[in-house]
């Protein structure tokens, strides 16, 4: 792994240039920094939950660190692998398209850079901005990410991939009105503050 590598394809990331996709798609050293992507913008996205309870609503929270950034990083990552599972059944079960799993799972690591804008939600005022937004770019990632490690058409990309989304959200949104009241909302940045909004 060549950490100045994996900077450099952020970086493009971060300036629209989908082609980063192809080149991990193949790179089978890519697959631990897909994981290790995805796990930091979990914890990125948790943190800004945790930043979230303590000015927004501005109220004391039992665990609300523990819960937001610890227990709902490691929840958003598991779901998130979640979701990658289902786009593959999806393409492969439903669709019959042959997909590598890992070619899958290494462009989908790449494409939860957006969850990261979930540090920002803590900003008063423009807080549900950096509560939608992720969720929104994360759909159009993930799209790209399923475009390049499969030959399916791009209507199949589509529905894989918002159903892959959909079980993440369905089940972080579960996990986060499971909670007790005066516990913060489990389920990592905006999936909890979401449900937290209603």
């Amino acid at each position: 792994m060549d950490p100045n590598l994996v900077m450099n394809r952020l970086g493009r990331l971060a300036r629209l240039d989908t082609s980063v996709f192809d080149e991990v798609r193949d790179d089978l050293n890519e697959t631990v920094p897909a994981v290790a992507i995805t796990l930091a913008s979990s914890v990125l996205a948790g943190f800004g939950a945790w930043l979230w309870w303590k000015i927004i609503p501005n109220v004391s929270v039992s665990k609300a660190f523990f819960d937001t950034v610890v227990i709902g990083s490691v929840f958003t990552t598991v779901m998130y692998g979640v979701a990658a599972a289902v786009i593959y059944v999806v393409l492969v079960q439903m669709y019959r398209v042959p997909v590598d799993l890992f070619s899958l799972v290494r462009t989908l690591g790449y494409a939860s850079v957006p969850l990261a804008l979930s540090a920002f939600m803590f900003i008063p005022v423009i807080f549900p901005l950096f509560t939608m937004l992720p969720i929104a770019l994360l759909l159009v990632s993930m799209i790209y990410a399923v475009q390049s490690a499969s030959n399916a058409d791009p209507a199949q990309v589509v529905i894989a991939s918002i159903i892959g989304l959909a079980v993440m959200i369905l089940v972080l949104g579960l996990i986060a009105t499971s909670t007790t009241p005066g516990d913060a909302v489990m389920g990592a940045g905006p999936f909890g503050v979401l449900i937290d909004l209603n």
